[in-house]
């Protein structure tokens, strides 16, 4: 007997709006003083090095993180199964092309990521996206008995459909910031670095190359966050993921300027 397969919901208008209410977040890290430095030239090896190091965790985490959100899809969501899954194989090559590019810049591999502690909020980042992805009680239990009256004191009701929305706006919602970021850097580079296309190529991957993956956590969203509460984690997880990555940027560049 054949199961059922079960098919992802009608969108509903809500990533779009979210997105939308996100925007100024956004524009802080397509506008970060890192990437307008590379951008005109004025950034040093020791702010690049230093950046590419505390990028490291998170570049070389993306595809085991991906692959641990399939647990909070339901068995015959298919479609949306295969999209992640998609997804994590895309992402299982990005690891040894961004070593490449520690390499291009005259970085020591592995001493230069191995040497001296990470900075604290690099932790704090990669440990937040990594609990919406493995933990699925790690928003409400943490958070929402503080910011959230009704949950003050009573039961929160965990749920796999809440922590599907909550991984998935962490990363694709907030990470929807990325891609043009990224082409900017990736322009900077070769404008101002002398590197090539194939030097900048984990760059160039990640920007307008890339939207495809962030394009996708928009349309999940817009299907599952569905009711007042899931909509209201979706937002909350989003602006946290984006206002700890500003606060993250910000402790890298003035560590290295």
């Amino acid at each position: 007997m054949q199961t059922a397969t079960k098919t992802m919901p009608p969108a509903t208008g809500f990533g779009k709006q979210l997105e939308k209410e996100l925007e100024p977040l956004y524009r802080q890290i397509r506008d970060h003083p890192i990437v307008l430095d590379v951008g005109n030239g004025k950034a040093s090896m020791k702010l690049i090095h230093g950046f590419t190091k505390e990028l490291y965790p998170l570049v070389r985490g993306t595809y085991r993180r991906m692959s641990m959100r399939l647990q909070h899809v339901a068995p015959h969501d298919c479609e949306l199964q295969a999209a992640l899954l998609k997804e994590v194989s895309e992402e299982v090559w990005h690891t040894p092309m961004y070593v490449n590019w520690a390499k291009t810049i005259g970085m020591r591999v592995p001493e230069d990521f191995t040497e001296r502690a990470y900075l604290p909020e690099t932790y704090a980042f990669i440990l937040y996206i990594n609990a919406t992805s493995t933990d699925r009680a790690a928003l409400e239990e943490s958070c929402v008995r503080v910011f959230e009256p009704e949950h003050w004191d009573g039961f929160v009701n965990y749920s796999q459909e809440t922590a599907l929305v909550e991984t998935i706006s962490a990363t694709g919602m907030g990470g929807r910031c990325f891609p043009k970021a990224s082409d900017r850097l990736a322009d900077g580079f070769r404008k101002h670095y002398n590197l090539t296309d194939a030097q900048v190529e984990f760059w160039t991957e990640h920007g307008t190359l890339d939207q495809e993956h962030t394009d996708m956590g928009l349309d999940v969203i817009d299907r599952y966050a569905t009711t007042p509460m899931l909509q209201r984690r979706a937002r909350e997880s989003a602006t946290l993921t984006m206002e700890l990555w500003i606060r993250w940027w910000d402790a890298i560049y003035k560590a290295d300027t």
